[in-house]
């Protein structure tokens, strides 16, 4: 994944979090994942082990405090639901948006999407996060408050996630499921020819597949200038502006040799809360658009930090899928 500066995405995902087992970092690589994308089985709300979940304290949607553990560790997954909501259920391949914090059996801290201050959005029960989530929260209301204990066969195993997960460790997250995401967008495409300076882009929307990218023939190099276009156009109440944060799925491709620098369909299933002023010619390229909308955006290398320009040298195109906007 493109990674920018303060990313927003947890270590959960067995792909692209931290909790995830393989974290790729590319465009968004200047995006951050969070840890615990990972399979499912169906779990027990207690395990049968006689350790108990460390106590956890504070209210719904504000970071918990949660003691460190205390004795050994339980050999079974354990999720206790700490609040019941009183929302939809979870169901396998449901995109859910959530707070989470996760730390050690020994207390220490090792991922928190209350420190990124965004929630993170993953599909759960499909094999896409860390076994612990995917058999602890399917069934799951919408609202509640789930603290899970994972021992490593339902986390990272042997190998861990290094530096801050160790081999063998158990982990403890307290999970706040806020809402199930939509995963594809419902605008309809705009009745005009597209900008031959830009790539041709499909407007044809299928789930969880990322359009398909057309390189304008004999050109091999991005305009000088920040171009967008609106392919698809939704109807969402509320338009993109430099403060916004959208939910979305993107992909990312080179100009020069169209090479493939991004794709969330294919990391995961799920959409990513992304910041528009963090990903370089969003905040310009987006605005005004709004949820349901499918958005081609050229961006120049003079675009990017100056750190970042010899990474992005040919310039690069996005095409970005626009499910919420916040």
């Amino acid at each position: 994944m493109l990674h920018f500066p303060g990313g927003s995405h947890p270590r959960i995902s067995r792909a692209s979090r931290t909790l995830p087992r393989k974290h790729a970092r590319r465009v968004a690589a200047l995006l951050t994942v969070p840890l615990i994308a990972v399979s499912a089985a169906a779990c027990g709300d207690d395990g049968s082990s006689d350790a108990k979940p460390p106590a956890v304290s504070g209210a719904w949607g504000k970071k918990p405090k949660i003691d460190k553990g205390e004795g050994d560790p339980p050999s079974e997954l354990q999720a206790k639901v700490l609040k019941a909501g009183k929302g939809e259920k979870i169901h396998k391949g449901d995109a859910v948006s959530a707070h989470y914090v996760g730390q050690l059996w020994n207390g220490k801290e090792f991922d928190s999407s209350w420190k990124r201050k965004a929630p993170a959005t993953f599909q759960i029960g499909t094999g896409k996060v860390i076994k612990g989530w995917d058999e602890a929260l399917v069934g799951k209301k919408i609202g509640s408050r789930v603290e899970i204990v994972a021992p490593p066969d339902k986390g990272y195993g042997e190998k861990g996630q290094p530096p801050s997960i160790p081999g063998n460790s158990t982990l403890v997250f307290v999970v706040d499921l806020e809402k199930i995401a939509p995963t594809k967008i419902d605008g309809k495409p705009v009745d005009e020819p597209q900008n031959p300076q830009l790539p041709k882009v499909s407007t044809k929307v299928e789930k969880g597949k990322a359009p398909s990218v057309e390189m304008p023939k004999g050109k091999n190099e991005a305009p000088d200038e920040l171009i967008s276009e609106t392919v698809i156009k939704g109807n969402g109440k509320k338009a993109v502006d430099a403060g916004s944060t959208i939910s979305a799925h993107f992909t990312a491709k080179s100009w020069n040799g169209a090479k493939q620098l991004d794709d969330t369909w294919a990391q995961g299933g799920a959409p990513q809360e992304i910041p528009v002023a963090q990903i370089p010619g969003w905040a310009k390229g987006l605005k005004g658009a709004t949820a349901g909308s499918r958005v081609v955006v050229s961006v120049p290398q003079s675009e990017f930090p100056k750190e970042q320009r010899k990474q992005f040298k040919d310039g690069v195109v996005f095409s970005v899928d626009i499910l919420e906007v916040k």
